[in-house]
């Protein structure tokens, strides 16, 4: 009796985790962690008329009106570089636009053309969104920037924190 109680729990020490593993999974009891702030995009897009390739980028196309969600959209673009510390000179912000820049000399501007412009609504970029683009101009990670005042500050410290982790991860830029 006793060598029989040994073999079943013998066996169910190494079948029972097996058994409980198996229906946690099959159950979706087990959600997996997440580990960047941003949305990627399913297909990445290749910005090659951005200026001087080489430094990670965030991007804003900013609207005809600029109206709270842009303003603090380049408000981010303006203090996101700042607060990535040391790592400063391998950030910077773009904003888009496709009249003459009115707002802060912080910021790279650039006026659209309108093969660039149609390139831009061609690749199904949404507007208020803040996107990331690596050093070689591709455009991976997408932030969109809240009406909500509360989730303002959340995003802003989600991409701060990605930001950070690419740095701290990538050779290039």
């Amino acid at each position: 009796m006793k060598g029989r109680m040994t073999l079943v729990a013998l066996i169910g020490i190494f079948v029972l985790p097996v058994v409980v593993a198996k229906l946690v999974l099959e159950q979706s009891w087990y959600e997996k962690g997440v580990t960047n702030y941003g949305q990627f995009l399913t297909e990445p897009a290749t910005l090659n008329w951005l200026p001087e390739q080489g430094q990670w980028r965030l991007i804003y196309r900013v609207p005809e009106q600029c109206d709270s969600v842009c303003e603090q959209a380049l408000f981010q673009l303006t203090q996101i570089p700042i607060a990535v510390g040391k790592e400063r000179d391998r950030v910077s912000s773009v904003a888009l636009t496709s009249s003459a820049p009115k707002a802060p000399e912080v910021l790279t501007w650039q006026t659209l053309t309108t093969e660039q412009a149609r390139a831009w609504q061609q690749q199904a970029f949404d507007k208020n969104t803040i996107y990331l683009s690596d050093p070689m101009n591709n455009v991976v990670l997408a932030y969109p920037v809240s009406d909500d005042k509360t989730k303002w500050v959340a995003q802003g410290k989600g991409l701060l924190r990605d930001l950070k982790r690419l740095l701290k991860l990538s050779k290039v830029g």
